[in-house]
């Protein structure tokens, strides 16, 4: 549609809601005078001129007052609505006024009686509309006060739940709600900056650490330290297994990013989840040998085949298995237990470790956390990177599930996730 063609249609509806509103304040005025004083057809013709023409100049006068901007300028909100009010009044004193002198009233003796009643009229009109002015205004005045502490930085304020007119209270309720909203981001921004700083700092200490102890070893090699060939395969397998502890700290690294960024995407394919067990067992076997542990399993016979990414769910039973080993004692039990419920598969790594302080469930997820700060990372820990669990969470959630651990201090470690067999998934979209 055109611009002229818009206006055009815009003119057209503005003509016939005057003219409709006209016909209507003519009409319900014809009919009270037939209902109440009986007149005379050529009287109720000739009152029905009064009206109309009355009406007609009425209506332009306010839609001249409002097209021209002369209650637009910059008045104040209370002012506006007083003079609003006594444009009202006003005009209907002066159509009630000049259609009674021109038609009924008796100018000696009524016509000074109805003037008199019509100011008396006006003047309770231009109270009450001062009134009424005075406590919306007064509500603006407190909505601005409100956004101005807001616009300086206090974003707990907030606007008292009191008004009782149904559009102050939406205005109101939608301030509330914004400022919650801004109080709300602005934590999260901090708690992200926190959050980032840790970080930081935590892989600058855990890359440090490895780079450290390679660079020492590698000197000594060059520097003739290593006197036998014995002694010099050993420095360099031990500078292997500091790279590969670097290797997988980044893979750690960028598998985070890909998670934060929602770019991780499943491949899922049905899947035989006792040898997905099996295979994280056999690989971890050779770790828990050498601290003296035993690994077992519990499947149940008829769990089967699920829908899911193997490797990711295999990479999840790997971190936590790898925690439960790190934090289990020789000759203690890491177990690995799966059974179907309905459309999710549900797994628990449990140990016979030592344990974290239930006050840490919440905190076990976050990145580089340790339980205790004072105690110094072992070279296994620093390996990990303390980002398996963060990864194994990430991870579940991904697939749509959960993870919880709970544990009592020196009495073991219970991690459990579930997952949905996608082949249950009702298609969304």
């Amino acid at each position: 549609m055109t611009k002229s063609n818009r206006f055009a249609g815009i003119n057209v509806v503005f003509i016939s809601r005057l003219f409709g509103t006209e016909l209507l304040a003519v009409a319900l005025g014809l009919g009270l005078s037939l209902l109440l004083l009986s007149p005379s057809m050529a009287d109720l013709f000739e009152l029905g001129l009064y009206l109309a023409a009355s009406a007609l100049v009425s209506f332009l006068g306010v839609e001249l007052l409002l097209r021209t901007g002369l209650l637009a300028r910059r008045i104040r909100l209370k002012l506006k609505i007083v003079l609003a009010v006594g444009i009202g009044a006003g005009l209907g004193f002066v159509n009630a006024f000049v259609m009674s002198a021109l038609m009924f009233v008796n100018t000696v003796h009524d016509l000074p009686l109805l003037l008199a009643i019509l100011i008396f009229a006006a003047v309770i009109a231009g109270y009450a509309s001062v009134r009424m002015s005075s406590h919306i205004a007064g509500s603006m005045v407190t909505i601005a006060e409100h956004a101005r502490q807001l616009s300086n930085g206090d974003l707990s304020t907030r606007m008292p739940s009191r008004y009782s007119d149904p559009d102050v209270a939406d205005v109101v309720s939608a301030f509330n709600e914004m400022a919650r909203n801004l109080e709300e981001s602005a934590k999260k921004k901090e708690q992200i900056e926190r959050s980032r700083r840790d970080l930081s700092a935590a892989i600058s200490h855990d890359l440090r650490t490895p780079i450290s102890s390679a660079r020492v070893m590698i000197e000594a090699i060059r520097d003739g330290v290593t006197e036998t060939q014995a002694e010099q395969d050993e420095y360099l397998d031990r500078v292997l297994t500091q790279v590969k502890s670097l290797g997988s700290m980044v893979d750690d690294l960028f598998s985070l990013s890909l998670l934060d960024v929602g770019e991780l995407r499943l491949n899922l394919k049905p899947t035989a989840v006792d040898d997905l067990i099996n295979e994280t067992l056999n690989s971890m076997q050779s770790t828990a040998n050498g601290k003296g542990l035993t690994l077992d399993s519990s499947v149940e016979q008829t769990l089967g085949n699920a829908v899911i990414d193997s490797k990711q769910v295999g990479r999840v039973l790997l971190n936590l298995v790898q925690n439960a080993i790190r934090h289990t004692p020789p000759d203690g039990t890491v177990t690995i237990v799966a059974n179907r419920n309905d459309d999710r598969i549900e797994f628990e790594v449990r140990d016979t470790g030592e344990g974290f302080d239930p006050a840490d469930s919440s905190n076990i997820w976050t990145r580089f956390f340790r339980s205790d700060p004072a105690r110094t990372r072992s070279e296994e820990t620093t390996a990990q990177g303390g980002l398996g669990l963060a990864i194994s969470r990430g991870i579940v959630e991904l697939h749509g599930g959960e993870i919880t651990a709970t544990s009592t201090p020196n009495n073991g470690s219970t991690f459990s996730f579930w997952i949905p067999d996608a082949r249950y998934m009702v298609p969304t979209g």
